[in-house]
């Protein structure tokens, strides 16, 4: 199993295990700041990995994206700087060597789910 140190921007995440590979992968975290807590430096992030986490609970749920993003697009555009072009999320592995990723879903029991930059291999 692969291990990598998640990071947004320069703020140390987590530590993740790679437990699944296909187009997208997917693992275990460990989180290194408590994004539940109240308050947190990081609200901003914190939010956004909480509203992360509703979202793919509804997905599970089999609520269709299409009704989610109309029920949820308030909420979801405060959170674009994370989301929509951003090369700030970043994995580095045991090697010490540094990858963008994209698309990431953090999931309910410390699940996430994250797709690697191909314009940054």
């Amino acid at each position: 199993m692969k291990k990598s140190e998640l990071y947004w921007k320069e703020l140390h995440i987590g530590s993740i295990v790679e437990t699944n590979w296909d187009m997208r992968s997917s693992g275990d975290i460990s989180f290194k700041f408590d994004y539940l807590a109240e308050p947190s430096e990081n609200k901003h992030l914190a939010d956004y990995i909480k509203f992360s986490i509703k979202y793919s609970i509804l997905l599970g749920e089999g609520v269709e994206e299409d009704d989610m993003y109309l029920a949820e697009q308030e909420e979801e555009t405060t959170f674009l700087d994370l989301t929509i072009d951003t090369t700030d999320w970043f994995i580095v592995n045991e090697k010490g060597e540094k990858k963008i990723i994209l698309c990431l879903i953090f999931h309910e029991d410390d699940e996430i789910t994250w797709m690697t930059d191909p314009k940054y291999f």
